[in-house]
């Protein structure tokens, strides 16, 4: 597809989104939510791929297709919701917040395992909250795991390279000017 078609179609999904959560009224505060943990954990994922050098675009993607799917079962939730209430029912909003807080939970989750291979503690009050709203009905619990590249890594060496690229970036900026 050319560049103006892609613009386009998504101008017209844009709408169509737009459109919909207005007559659906599905946007509360815990969509609000739920998108910033996405985000949050677009952020952390990205950092986490950045500093083990495994950044793949393809999973990336995957993730971006995820996250969308997730909005879509938000929005198919607002959807039956709708339905519920059209036929004399009072929903109370408890399909859409049901839908929302479960994802809002593995994207919570998701954030601790991207913070916990970047190499930071987890704090404990916030690792037991997250989990005991995530077991697996058969009780078995999840657990966090450190990528063990990061082992591998002298944080010392890190911040030279941190450096390193600072300085790159600084003498790319007054050559620009």
């Amino acid at each position: 597809m050319k560049r103006m078609e892609v613009a386009g179609v998504k101008s017209i999904g844009a709408l169509f989104i737009g459109f919909m959560t207005y007559i659906l009224g599905i946007v509360n505060e815990a969509v609000v939510v739920l998108i910033f943990f996405m985000l949050l954990d677009m952020g952390t994922g990205l950092l986490r791929s950045w500093l083990t050098k495994s950044w793949n675009s393809t999973v990336g993607m995957a993730g971006i297709i995820k996250k969308v799917t997730i909005l879509i079962l938000v929005g198919m939730a607002g959807g039956v919701e709708f339905v519920i209430a059209s036929a004399g029912q009072d929903a109370r909003g408890i399909v859409v917040l049901g839908v929302t807080s479960f994802f809002i939970v593995n994207e919570g989750i998701s954030i601790l395992e991207n913070s916990a291979q970047l190499g930071l503690p987890i704090p404990p009050i916030l690792y037991n909250a997250l989990e005991k709203l995530h077991r697996e009905p058969a009780g078995k619990e999840h657990f966090l795991e450190r990528n063990p590249h990061l082992q591998e890594l002298d944080k010392v060496e890190l911040i030279k390279e941190v450096e390193v690229l600072q300085k790159e970036i600084n003498l790319d900026k007054t050559d620009k000017q």
